[in-house]
């Protein structure tokens, strides 16, 4: 008895020491200053490290880069977005790691304090595995964003034509590029984790279907075509056609080696024609075929009325190839009616006001142009008297009277393009400038200056540009021979009128008259004295 006694003595007394000393070891873990043993964070064993100790452990082997550092993921079309560690809640800020590694068996009361350090004992801890909440919010929407700009970067268009770098252009998977989101995010989840700062997600939860080239191919094929006249009337152009093709069978390969995303170029057989719409336009009336002045500084106010108005009737005039121009028929008869007013004019060999007085300087001034550009005289008189506005031999006078014979300047546009008349009536200066604009042929010569000649004060030498500096430039010239008369109605002179063409070196290298009569023969133009 006395036996047992002592025993359980015993037995008492060693529980009461092993309880004294559980609690002094759960008091000395709960007020120790150092990690209890076997905690880690990741393969790091911060056993026995004050916080100090494991911040500084932890910063020595680079994880404080991790908090910093953000996770940059890269998709299709090069598009990327950044993920901040620590506001993602996958990565910790090291004094944070440090707390947590310190605080465990710190946290609680003695025994299970005591407690903990017993299981991390047997288990031990890497405090990077303790499930944390992520911020599944901030997550998706930085993966909403880059899906929104991939989408964008993919353009409007399902394919574009480039026929100036002869390109056919698509990007692979518009509108077809479908992602697994959740997929999206655990996987940046799982590069947060691992501390990566570098990804690339391409995973797609669908196939690429690719285009109809068949289709395409039919549509963009265009068999190539200069640009041309619609018609010789309006001479509207219809724009040349630039032929365009390209291989399927090409495309379809090109195709299938690229990636989702890419930009998928095919190339384009392009036929460019020889005469675009823009060469054609800019041909009609390009170039300055001939041109005259005439000036009528004494005139009376009735006299620029009419000088102006005909002006009018005839600025901006189309005349076709083969068309014939009639100056009675563009301008109309002179009547007060149309606007023409009482002005000096020679009528029935003797000078007088008449209606429309003055429409023969117009005429005159455009026959002279028409000479200097080579267009074709059909119908043409001189005035009875010397008029002195031109020389002899170079204007063109116009009638429509009630009895007798009816006068018109007419030419015939005996060129291969159309010609276009300007007429410039300046008040303020007393000119009528006249010029015919057409289009250079290759056979024609290419005026540089015209010259008239006439000795009276206002003389008349215009210097033109050259139009094509390539090509030599002639002065076009007029030389009137005079001779003088008598018959038994009075004195006066008689004309030949010629157009010389003198290159850069003052040679002559056409000379025509611009009177002639029947073949061998001349119609010299008749003008008398004026009377007195």
């Amino acid at each position: 008895m006395r036996k047992l006694a002592a025993f359980l003595v015993y037995v008492l007394a060693f529980a009461v020491i092993i309880a004294m000393g559980g609690l002094f070891l759960g008091y000395y873990i709960s007020k120790s200053e150092q990690n209890v043993s076997y905690v880690y964070v990741g393969d790091l064993n911060v056993s026995g490290l004050t916080r100090e100790e494991t911040e500084s452990l932890l910063r020595s082997r680079g994880w404080g880069d991790r908090e910093t550092t953000p996770l940059t993921v890269t998709t299709f079309r090069g598009v990327q977005f950044q993920v901040d560690p620590v506001r993602s809640g996958v990565a910790t800020p090291v004094e944070s790691l440090a707390e947590a590694a310190y605080a465990v068996g710190h946290d609680a009361d003695m025994i299970t304090n005591l407690e903990t350090a017993w299981e991390v004992y047997q288990h031990p801890v890497d405090i990077t595995r303790i499930d944390r909440p992520i911020d599944i919010e901030y997550l998706d929407g930085l993966i909403d964003d880059c899906v929104a700009r991939v989408q964008s970067n993919m353009g409007d268009e399902d394919y574009t034509v480039d026929t100036d770098a002869g390109t056919l252009t698509f990007i692979k998977g518009r509108n077809q590029l479908n992602f697994d989101r959740e997929d999206f995010r655990n996987t940046v989840i799982t590069a947060l984790r691992f501390g990566q700062s570098e990804m690339y997600y391409n995973r797609l939860v669908n196939r690429i279907t690719p285009p109809d080239f068949d289709a395409i191919h039919t549509a963009l094929w265009k068999e190539p075509r200069d640009a041309y006249y619609i018609d010789n009337v309006s001479y509207t152009v219809a724009d040349e056609v630039v032929g365009c093709t390209f291989d399927v069978d090409d495309a379809r390969a090109r195709w299938d080696a690229a990636n989702p995303g890419d930009t998928v170029v095919i190339p384009l057989e392009i036929t460019r024609p020889q005469v675009t719409g823009e060469s054609l336009r800019g041909q009609l009336f390009h170039d300055l075929l001939g041109a005259c002045l005439t000036k009528f500084p004494n005139s009376g106010e009735n006299r620029r009325s009419n000088l102006a108005l005909c002006a009018s009737k005839i600025d901006g005039y189309i005349v076709n190839p083969g068309e014939v121009f009639s100056y009675n028929e563009v301008v109309g008869e002179r009547t007060e009616e149309a606007g023409f007013k009482p002005a000096p004019a020679y009528v029935d060999g003797a000078e007088k006001d008449e209606i429309g007085g003055g429409a023969c300087q117009i005429s005159s001034t455009l026959y002279a142009a028409t000479a200097f550009a080579f267009l074709e005289t059909v119908e043409r008189y001189n005035h009875v008297f010397k008029v002195s506005y031109m020389q002899r031999g170079t204007d063109a006078t116009v009638t429509i009277p009630a009895e007798g014979k009816v006068l018109d300047f007419k030419f015939r546009n005996n060129k291969s393009y159309p010609v276009k008349i300007v007429a410039e009536f300046n008040n303020e200066e007393s000119t009528i400038n006249v010029e015919i604009w057409g289009t250079l042929e290759e056979w024609d010569y290419m005026p540089v200056e015209f010259d008239n000649s006439y000795n009276w004060e206002h003389d008349y030498d215009r210097v033109i540009a050259p139009a094509y500096p390539d090509r030599p430039g002639f002065k076009i010239k007029f030389n009137v021979e005079t001779w003088g008369f008598e018959d038994d109605f009075s004195t006066g002179y008689r004309t030949l009128t010629h157009r010389l063409v003198i290159d850069s070196n003052g040679n002559t290298v056409e000379d025509t008259v611009l009177n002639p009569g029947t073949p061998g023969n001349y119609a010299l133009d008749t003008y008398y004295q004026h009377p007195e």
